[in-house]
């Protein structure tokens, strides 16, 4: 990871919030701009059950999306151990689909994730910009109870395309200071395109805890995945996400999940 990274963005990899029901001025969390714009969100309609809550036993939370059957896709950084300074193992990770209030629709353990450069090599260190996006690989079947979301490219002529067709831009995710809850904000404003279109800022009110979670273009009552939000500009306050450029083809080409070992457990 560059130095320019680190000083640019500050990652959304989060801890619980110890303290619930506790009302917290918009201007004093990182990422919301202006006024608050979430809503609640029913995670038992389509699409937002596919959208679940990433968590680890060590107790930092992400978000993250079914992007196939036994596939989520989330950010990257939400697999660094910060402490340890390495990958987590994988039997670590827990995906709860449609997380509401302490209740789901289906849980998985994860069993393997592939980062953008591949298999996690212990004693690397975690990716640039562009590389933060990771797919995990569930040992349940999911897509029983969620319908899974594709992924769609994203770059400035597409952009331009979708809204002519009437597409709008949606984020939902599980934030830092609404830890059991499912948010939803619509509509979102993307510009500034960068890295080859890998990259693309956002006016999502998008905060701690929603790394990994998806911008979505809604058209026609359909969903797609277009972008996987990674950080907020220290200096402007604006979001920053990973394009579906970044990850588009490459998920595409995945091979299908190996059968899951019939005595796989959490760690």
């Amino acid at each position: 990871m560059t130095q320019h990274y680190l000083r640019l963005l500050t990652a959304l990899t989060l801890f619980l919030t110890a303290v619930q029901g506790t009302a917290v001025e918009s201007r004093h969390i990182p990422g919301i701009k202006g006024d608050d714009d979430r809503v609640l969100v029913d995670t038992t309609g389509y699409p937002w059950g596919a959208i679940g809550r990433l968590n680890n036993t060590l107790g930092p939370f992400c978000t993250g999306t079914l992007v196939g059957p036994r596939q989520v896709l989330t950010a990257a950084h939400c697999l660094w151990n910060k402490r340890t300074r390495n990958w987590l193992p994988p039997c670590a990770l827990h995906f709860l689909a449609g997380y509401q209030r302490s209740g789901y629709l289906a849980h998985s353990l994860v069993v393997s994730y592939r980062l953008a450069a591949g298999e996690p090599v212990k004693g690397t260190g975690p990716p640039g910009l562009t590389g933060d996006w990771a797919v995990l690989t569930l040992a349940e079947d999911l897509s029983t109870v969620a319908e899974v979301i594709p992924t769609a490219p994203l770059d400035p002529k597409l952009l331009d395309s979708y809204r002519q067709q009437g597409g709008v831009f949606v984020q939902a995710g599980y934030s830092r200071d609404r830890p059991h809850i499912l948010t939803l904000n619509r509509p979102c404003t993307l510009a500034g395109f960068a890295r080859s279109n890998r990259t693309v800022r956002h006016t999502c009110d998008a905060t701690f805890g929603d790394s990994g979670s998806p911008i979505l273009l809604e058209r026609n009552g359909n969903y797609h995945i277009v972008a996987v939000l990674v950080g907020i500009d220290n200096t402007t306050g604006q979001g920053i996400a990973v394009t579906a450029t970044a990850f588009h083809d490459r998920l595409q080409a995945l091979d299908p999940p190996a059968p899951v070992p019939g005595d796989f457990t959490a760690c």
